[in-house]
């Protein structure tokens, strides 16, 4: 059942996610970038695919038969939500590296820090829609607080401090740490408060 599961609500996310990663290149430069400027691809575009991979955490629960069927189970939902967050995050890392060792082979000067910094962006960004999907239990409103924080981040700019997305751009990446633990805070929040709405 579990795999089952996985299939019907990770894999679609994943090859919607590749097509994004595809169009990238497209709209920013992906060849010989300084670390600075390799920075913009992975920071801007490439972190929004946290927001599609971390979707499908609790999208089948909000139909009240499904809802209903899976709470009758012996098995504790948790345990299911769990294993597509995980599910989900393995994914998300090999498509940030893929992407990454792609943007290296043409030159750019990609480093470890940029990788998990690209990566912790994505994990926040999408653990900002879990917990949002959680709390109003509506997959639209769940994508619109992350687009809206990501939005916010072009007009703030560095003035939200460490929950600025881009501050790799400007070669700080300290903030990465405080948005990687936000986000797995936010993604725990997010499964007690699904688990107490039963």
């Amino acid at each position: 059942m579990l795999k089952l599961d996985l299939k019907h609500n990770v894999l679609r996310p994943f090859f919607l996610s590749v097509i994004l990663l595809a169009l990238v290149p497209l709209l920013a430069g992906t060849a010989n970038l300084d670390q600075n400027s390799s920075a913009v691809p992975l920071e801007m575009f490439v972190a929004l695919l946290g927001i599609v991979m971390l979707t499908p955490v609790f999208q089948p629960e909000q139909d009240r038969d499904i809802s209903d069927l899976i709470f009758s189970k012996f098995m504790d939902p948790v345990r299911i939500w769990l294993a597509r967050i995980l599910c989900s995050l393995v994914l998300l890392a090999v498509l940030i590296s893929l992407f990454s060792g792609y943007m290296a082979l043409r030159g750019c000067d990609i480093t470890m820090r940029l990788v998990s910094g690209a990566l912790a962006d994505a994990i926040f960004l999408g653990s900002l829609r879990m917990a949002a999907s959680a709390l109003c239990n509506n997959t639209v409103t769940g994508y619109m607080i992350p687009l809206v924080y990501y939005a916010v981040n072009y007009g703030a700019g560095n003035k939200l401090g460490n929950f600025y997305l881009f501050s790799m751009t400007a070669g700080s990446y300290s903030p990465k740490i405080w948005m990687l633990s936000a986000g797995l805070l936010s993604a725990a929040g997010a499964l007690i408060i699904r688990r107490l709405r039963r």
